[in-house]
């Protein structure tokens, strides 16, 4: 009877930890599309590479999260791993999420104006140079 606790209680610790893992995974794949989505914001992109960043985004995850289910639970995919992922993702985003995007916003915008207003310069100082 000892032995089946034991083995017991290794299971739901192992099960805790991968739900533990997997939040914080969700987590960090939430905080990494916002650092793509920043540079989608200050660098314009055309179709083509916005689409092959969305699938290097989704190998590179992809590999991450296999790693941690191999390494964690010994490669068995069960849906509380892909809940627990999803939930830190929505965790992340509704939280520190939001206010990371909000606080890039605020200061991409002047940085993003004063660059303009730079440009606009040059090309009126270039412009009266030729007259």
């Amino acid at each position: 009877m000892d032995v089946f606790l034991s083995n017991m209680t290794d299971l739901v610790n192992t099960q805790f930890n991968m739900v533990t893992i997997s939040l914080m995974l969700g987590g960090m794949m939430g905080l990494s599309y916002d650092a793509i989505r920043c540079f989608r914001r200050m660098v314009s992109h055309n179709l083509f590479v916005l689409s092959v960043e969305d699938f290097l985004y989704w190998l590179i995850w992809t590999v991450l999260v296999l790693d941690a289910i191999c390494g964690y639970n010994y490669g068995e995919l069960r849906l509380y791993i892909f809940v627990a992922m999803t939930l830190g993702f929505v965790i992340y985003r509704g939280t520190i999420g939001w206010v990371l995007m909000r606080l890039f916003h605020y200061i991409w915008c002047p940085v993003k104006k004063t660059i303009q207003k730079i440009k606009n310069c040059l090309k009126k100082q270039k412009k009266n140079s030729r007259i």
